[in-house]
């Protein structure tokens, strides 16, 4: 039964700090996961002021950065933002928009 079984797809997680961001990719394996891609790069100090992001375009380099790398292709990417001013809503986009 075990070579019908499915593998799960890869998980990828960005946590994106006050001070940095970081980038953790996992694997499944047997009943385990794999630490596959892993990179962390600082924000700019001018990127953030009172925990809140205000120079976003300063925040979307350090992410390019961080998943260049890390060398990571994946189509789904789990993030987490910290702050009590956080509102999260879930959408879907296709997959074939352009790089930027």
């Amino acid at each position: 039964m075990g070579l019908f079984r499915r593998t799960p797809p890869p998980l990828v997680g960005i946590d994106i700090s006050t001070t940095a961001i970081k980038l953790l990719g996992l694997s499944a394996h047997g009943d385990s996961y794999r630490v596959d891609h892993y990179a962390v790069t600082p924000l700019p100090p001018e990127a953030i002021a009172e925990k809140n992001i205000v120079a976003p375009e300063l925040v979307v380099e350090a992410l390019e950065k961080v998943i260049k790398l890390a060398k990571v292709k994946v189509k789904h990417v789990a993030i987490a933002v910290s702050g009590s001013s956080v509102i999260t809503k879930t959408i879907t986009m296709p997959g074939d928009l352009p790089g930027k």
